[in-house]
């Protein structure tokens, strides 16, 4: 395995460790011990547990997010942005448990500065582009910035409360399938921002 390769696959075992057990229950020895290395390799790569914690969340939030860009640029129209990007959000959180469950554990139990450093360094691209979106949903003098909050929470607490869907009154299989979330996600934030008039109206 070459150094780079080594470096990747302790990575991406380590994310999927700490996204099933959490960051207190994995040692660096149990990291080594899945990857198949020892742990005098394992600190050749990562001086610390926190550096191989912080680089693990880089990698995994990098990568899936890397395409949203992208995911947004395919239309100009206003409601066809909004309802790519909940699809995408939707699909991204219901489909890779890794990512799912470390953005949830980062927002609950992560530490302020580990949570300052990925907001400044990883996800401050994605967010400025919801809230990109979010201003065709504002009047002029509107907080586009509220609005990118909502409409990520909104994705976010539904998928969540997925977990607990069908044991609800009511609730059902059909509640928890991905494209059921994002047309009633869609819909409903739809109905909840006014696009900002155009300039002739």
């Amino acid at each position: 395995m070459q150094p780079q390769d080594t470096r990747t696959t302790i990575v991406e075992t380590a994310a999927a460790l700490y996204a099933d057990l959490g960051y207190s229950a994995v040692s660096m020895r149990d990291v080594a011990n899945a990857v198949g290395v020892t742990p005098a390799n394992l600190y050749y790569h990562f001086g610390s547990k926190d550096d191989l914690i912080r680089e693990a969340l880089v990698h995994v939030f990098a990568h899936k997010t890397a395409s949203l860009g992208d995911v947004l640029s395919r239309s100009e129209e206003a409601d066809e942005r909004l309802d790519a990007f909940i699809r995408w959000f939707v699909h991204l959180l219901v489909e890779d448990r890794v990512f799912f469950r470390l953005l949830v554990r980062e927002l609950t139990d992560g530490d302020a500065a580990r949570l300052e450093y990925l907001s400044r360094t990883v996800l401050e691209r994605p967010f400025s582009l919801v809230r990109s979106l979010a201003r065709t949903r504002v009047p002029d003098g509107g907080d586009d910035f509220l609005v990118a909050i909502s409409i990520i929470g909104v994705v976010l607490g539904h998928v969540q409360l997925s977990a607990i869907v069908r044991f609800l009154p009511g609730g059902g299989e059909a509640h928890l399938d991905a494209d059921a979330i994002a047309d009633h996600v869609f819909a409903a934030l739809r109905q909840s921002f006014t696009p900002a008039p155009t300039k002739d109206a």
